[in-house]
């Protein structure tokens, strides 16, 4: 929950209300969603490092250089270790980039259901990855079916080989992990080579605020500050448009001037690793938008780099 303000400062949105209306008010609280001091303030005694989020959630961590893989839970700005299992056995090093070169994927991906596998080779059961992601496709990279497994009911062997890039745990570790995560609504799986890579305070204020920003931008069409937060050399939209046609598109919708009203809610920022080591952040959260000529209500998606303090759009959806 949000505390915006102070009792003088309610007392001054008061006064604003009644001298200028609610719309002026909702544009004193859009200012400060725009500010990293507020959010900074915000953020203080919240452990960020694996992001932030709105909702309670659990984020697994692979490193395929170390063997481990890992189970956190964050809630309410908590971030508590629920499982530790050493040994894991992964696809081979480097990130994954075509079909078949047998790499277990370096990113953030979303964690789907227990299923039963096509054959007891995978173990009893197993959990599909969303490999390849929003910005594994714009990227070109190809491939699929990465899953986190258990070990052949046989009693086959398993390598590095035979993972064919998937996350294999001993079936018995695999029934414990199930029992862990079975219930739970937002689970993530986050694979890393050898860096660890983590988020600060600062990093997580410094988005937030230019979410906000971005998304004030959008709804007073202030093309100019709107598209300042998008990379132009390497932003590419879901459909893989690049920036200069994205940015004409955008340029004819916003010379409509039309009325918008935009909500942002159920937020998440995560830091996602990468085989550059740069700062990039996945960022999702749900969208209510209205205008008189288009409205939408759902998730919407983004991939960002942090570039002097100021989110930078790669990839969107």
């Amino acid at each position: 929950m949000l505390c915006l303000f102070s009792l003088s400062e309610a007392s001054n949105l008061a006064k604003i209300y009644l001298n200028e209306g609610l719309e002026a008010v909702g544009r004193e609280l859009e200012k400060e969603l725009a500010n990293k001091d507020f959010w900074a303030e915000e953020l203080k005694g919240k452990d960020v490092s694996l992001g932030y989020y709105d909702e309670e959630s659990t984020i697994i961590v692979t490193n395929k250089t170390e063997k481990t893989f890992k189970v956190f839970r964050y809630q309410d700005g908590k971030l508590t270790q629920e499982f530790d299992q050493k040994n894991t056995l992964t696809g081979l090093m480097g990130d994954k980039e075509i079909e078949g070169d047998l790499k277990t994927p370096i990113g953030f991906y979303e964690l789907g259901k227990k299923f039963t596998p096509p054959t007891t080779y995978y173990g009893h059961y197993a959990f599909a990855t969303t490999y390849p992601n929003l910005l594994d496709r714009v990227q070109g990279k190809t491939g699929g079916g990465i899953w986190i497994h258990g070990y052949p009911l046989d009693g086959s062997r398993l390598d590095e080989y035979k993972t064919r890039g998937c996350i294999a745990l001993y079936n018995d570790v695999l029934k414990e992990f199930t029992k862990l995560i079975e219930n739970r609504k937002e689970v993530f799986a986050m694979t890393e080579e050898k860096e660890v890579v983590r988020a600060n305070t600062d990093e997580i204020a410094a988005l937030l605020a230019s979410l906000f920003a971005w998304k004030h931008s959008w709804t007073i069409s202030d093309t100019k500050t709107y598209l300042s937060f998008y990379d132009e050399e390497d932003f590419r939209r879901f459909d893989k448009k690049k920036f200069n046609e994205f940015a004409a598109m955008k340029r004819a919708i916003f010379s409509k001037n039309e009325r918008k009203t935009i909500k942002f809610s159920k937020i998440s920022i995560s830091p996602y690793p990468n085989i550059k080591n740069e700062k990039l952040f996945r960022i999702s959260f749900y969208e209510d938008y209205y205008a008189p000529s288009y409205q939408f209500r759902g998730n919407k998606l983004l991939y960002v780099k942090l570039k002097n303090g100021k989110m930078q759009i790669i990839a969107e959806q």
